[in-house]
């Protein structure tokens, strides 16, 4: 009975102790309330505009076509272009690319009404391998690793917002 009790008292105290240090479960990225209502604008065929719109669905934030609600101004959420460049990260003794850097960049601004605009960036490097003989599984390789970086900027348009201050 003792025992029992200690370990309740144990994982209590470790929870609290948890919660207290400011710790939190991905996911439960808490937004300003400015922000549960966002314009979203960009390329709406993009993969990275539909990965952005779900992502924002899925954290309870409604998203408007228009500039205003009920005379309100709403705040709008811009993405940029996507720029992606390759650089030769190593060469074979034939002096033939074996291995590239692929780097993923973009740009999105926050403008809150009576707020300046604020600009974020985000950027991923990863590499791969170039195949000469497989041509088909290097361009395969680089489309998924473009696919896991606009994920990745997804998930970070989100963290990014629940950061910002105003």
């Amino acid at each position: 009975m003792g025992g029992t009790l200690i370990r309740w008292l144990l994982c209590l105290c470790l929870i609290a102790g948890i919660s207290g240090c400011g710790f939190h479960l991905r996911g439960g990225e808490m937004l300003s309330p400015k922000l549960h209502t966002l314009r979203l604008t960009g390329d709406n065929k993009s993969d990275m505009y539909r990965l952005v719109a779900s992502r924002l669905k899925r954290a309870g934030i409604k998203l408007v076509d228009g500039a205003e609600i009920n005379g309100e101004a709403v705040p709008e959420l811009s993405l940029g272009a996507i720029s992606i460049t390759n650089q030769v990260a190593s060469v074979d003794s034939r002096s033939q690319a074996v291995e590239y850097i692929m780097q993923f960049n973009t740009q999105y601004v926050v403008t809150v009404p009576d707020h300046e605009p604020q600009k974020f960036t985000a950027t991923f490097n990863r590499s791969f391998l170039n195949k000469s003989s497989e041509a088909l599984a290097s361009s395969r390789e680089q489309e998924q690793l473009t696919k896991e970086m606009q994920e990745q900027t997804a998930e970070l348009v989100l963290i990014q917002l629940s950061r910002i201050k105003f």
